[in-house]
């Protein structure tokens, strides 16, 4: 009597309707009305189905997960194993698939537990952000200082990560202002890359003055 084949594990299985929900994103044709929208739908409806097996059938998170992964596929990311990573938030993709670099995520308890003592106030910069629309980015300033920790946390996983541990208020606001005016819903990573770029534009450069010796 032969054994009845295993199931399939949940990991499996999410990977099998995200190539389906990959497939049918390239299959997608733009110059025929009725095959668009019909490609379209099996795309949805497969990232859909990956959001209901992660989320255990939790219809409000299985929503936040397809989001991430047809936006993942809208901004050019077609390996299975980056879209997965982006069905958990794990990492946010840039276009033509290059995977931005991952946050280390902590809980509630090891987030406090690690950064619960430093002073100061948090300034809140919106929550709005990444491929769902939902993580918050804040600044924990340091009292009397203009510089501080710059933080993204995760309501759907309920998660923090640090982005950078010093940086400017004007750093931040001045990396604020260019994602309202380009992309309010980017990566918490590309917002953090913004953030260092004008943190070194800002920074002075010490000019160094050569001594000549005479012969």
């Amino acid at each position: 009597m032969s054994e009845a084949a295993s199931p399939d594990q949940p990991e499996q299985v999410t990977d099998k309707l995200i190539a389906l929900s990959r497939n049918a994103h390239r299959n997608v044709d733009i110059d025929d009305p009725v095959d668009y929208w019909y490609r379209l739908g099996q795309r949805n409806a497969y990232a859909q189905a990956v959001g209901l097996v992660i989320a255990r059938g939790a219809d409000n998170l299985a929503f936040t997960i397809a989001d991430r992964i047809t936006n993942a596929l809208s901004q050019g990311s077609t390996g299975v194993a980056d879209l997965a990573r982006a069905a958990h938030g794990w990492a946010q993709l840039e276009p033509a698939g290059e995977a931005e670099p991952a946050l280390t995520w902590l809980g509630p308890a090891a987030f406090q537990a690690r950064y619960g003592d430093l002073p100061g106030i948090d300034h809140d910069f919106g929550t709005g952000w990444g491929a769902g629309g939902d993580q918050r980015i804040s600044l924990r300033q340091g009292n009397g200082s203009d510089s501080g920790l710059l933080y993204v946390y995760d309501p759907t996983w309920d998660e923090y990560a640090v982005l950078l541990a010093n940086v400017s208020d004007a750093a931040v606001q001045h990396a604020f202002a260019r994602a309202l005016a380009t992309d309010a819903h980017m990566s918490a990573q590309v917002f953090a890359a913004l953030v260092a770029e004008q943190q070194v534009a800002a920074t002075p450069r010490v000019r160094s003055v050569g001594i000549g010796i005479q012969p």
